[in-house]
């Protein structure tokens, strides 16, 4: 399954099965441009079940996922 094969890349943090005109969402944290480059070119793009894709890069954090509130 593609899924399992991108969460084995160690730059990817997240990889998650989607509904609508996507089908998989992957989080990619690289050092820089060059290796986002590199990562998305040379790795993701050289799995056989990638057809498509397109990038989002994060600019800046607001807020991120935290632990719960105590009720």
């Amino acid at each position: 399954m593609l899924a399992s094969a991108m969460a084995e890349h160690p730059e990817v943090s997240l990889v998650a099965v989607t509904t609508g005109p996507t089908n998989l969402l992957a989080a990619v944290n690289c050092r820089d441009a060059h290796h986002l480059s590199r990562s998305l070119t040379e790795r993701i793009a050289s799995l056989d079940a990638i057809r498509t894709m397109e990038t989002a890069p994060v600019i800046r954090t607001v807020k991120r996922a935290g632990a719960p509130l105590p009720l």
